[in-house]
């Protein structure tokens, strides 16, 4: 199929994607003479959320498609937006501002895709930021983002873990199958993820009061399952949605379970688990907690799992607020600075989504935290 054809080379793909932005792989060697040459006049002008322009070490950005997908939220782009150049505040050297920290690397990488210019009067200087030092990095297989992914990221081999893990935010969603038909299933609204399975929740609730179980006795079952759910949640995230990938099919089998999550963490239509994947997974944790039959019996099991299944729901709804919701307090605040650390910062970090208590007791929480 096409997708498995041999991509472009790397230098065709720089030179357009470089200028289109959406589409953006990596920038390697970019020669700033060649670069469109812009005024602080003509900066000014695009100051506001839908047509927002920054500056960051005397390269010009065009970020109004990220504004709103910024980890940190978008008032503190806006907060900033009046600032002729952001560099020092985004490498942490602005000590006129208590909002000034060290950006990972990932978030100048990020911050490539939108790079449109230079500005006239810069004086770049002998000392070059991580926004502007040339990339020399040379692959094997160039994964062309224009086409279905899926059946590319494989040919990655031992690059693909590399690959994977350097994010790119883009205004449209990733395609990953040439057929509309699996296209489809691939993604999943959020408000999907309580009308499928609040349903089953009640079901096995009721199932397991029908078999016996005293009504008095189910909230203590059903938090015991939800507890469980939590240390569930994260060793599939560490153990197997981070396992390590090189051969072809492994790189593909990842990278549509978790990876591409990893590479387009702002791909909205893909945050949620589809319902028939979660089913696939549930059904293996069914067979594998069966064992609890024989020391509960068979309805406290039923009603474990009913709060296993409250907390999953909790899980998804959760993980889609922290990627586009507006944290309110403090705890939400912790958790959304947390999760996406992991994204941008460190992925061997931060497993857990719902609680960090998991991360505590096994030693991934960070000993960072990026400040908001």
């Amino acid at each position: 199929m096409e997708s498995e054809k041999a991509a472009e080379p790397a230098s065709k793909l720089d030179k357009r994607n470089a200028v289109s932005g959406v589409t953006f792989l990596e920038i390697k060697n970019k020669n700033l003479e060649d670069e469109t040459v812009l005024t602080n006049e003509e900066i000014s002008k695009h100051k506001n959320e839908n047509d927002a322009w920054v500056v960051v070490d005397g390269i010009v950005y065009d970020i109004s498609q990220f504004v709103q997908a910024h980890p940190g939220g978008a008032e503190k782009i806006l907060k900033h937006l009046h600032l002729e150049d952001v560099g020092k505040l985004m490498r942490g050297d602005e000590v006129a501002s208590s909002e000034s920290h060290s950006h990972s690397k990932h978030a100048f990488r990020t911050l490539q895709q939108f790079r449109i210019g230079r500005v006239s009067d810069y004086n770049r200087g002998e000392d070059m930021s991580e926004s502007t030092r040339p990339r020399r990095e040379e692959r094997k297989y160039v994964v062309d983002l224009d086409k279905p992914l899926v059946f590319q990221v494989g040919k990655l081999g031992a690059e693909y873990d590399q690959w994977v893990h350097n994010p790119i935010v883009q205004k449209d969603p990733p395609r990953f199958f040439e057929s509309d038909v699996a296209e489809f299933f691939t993604k999943t609204a959020c408000w999907a993820i309580p009308a499928v399975w609040g349903p089953v929740v009640m079901c096995l609730a009721v199932a397991a009061h029908k078999d016996g179980l005293q009504l008095s006795a189910a909230p203590f079952f059903m938090a015991s399952g939800a507890f469980v759910w939590t240390l569930i949640e994260y060793i599939l995230h560490r153990y197997l949605f981070h396992m390590k990938t090189s051969g072809y099919w492994t790189n593909t089998l990842h990278y549509f379970l978790h990876g591409f999550h990893h590479k387009h963490p702002m791909d909205g239509t893909r945050l949620v688990f589809p319902p028939v994947i979660a089913g696939i997974i549930l059904v293996a944790i069914w067979f594998v907690t069966e064992p609890l039959v024989i020391f509960l019996g068979r309805p406290a099991k039923l009603s474990m799992f009913s709060g296993g299944l409250l907390m999953y729901i909790a899980y998804d709804l959760t993980h889609y607020f922290l990627h586009f919701g507006t944290p309110t307090n403090e705890m939400s605040r912790k958790l959304k600075r947390l999760h996406f650390d992991h994204h941008f910062k460190d992925q061997s970090t931060s497993f857990g989504v719902t609680t960090h208590f998991w991360d505590k007791v096994f030693d991934t929480f960070p000993s960072f935290q990026t400040r908001f």
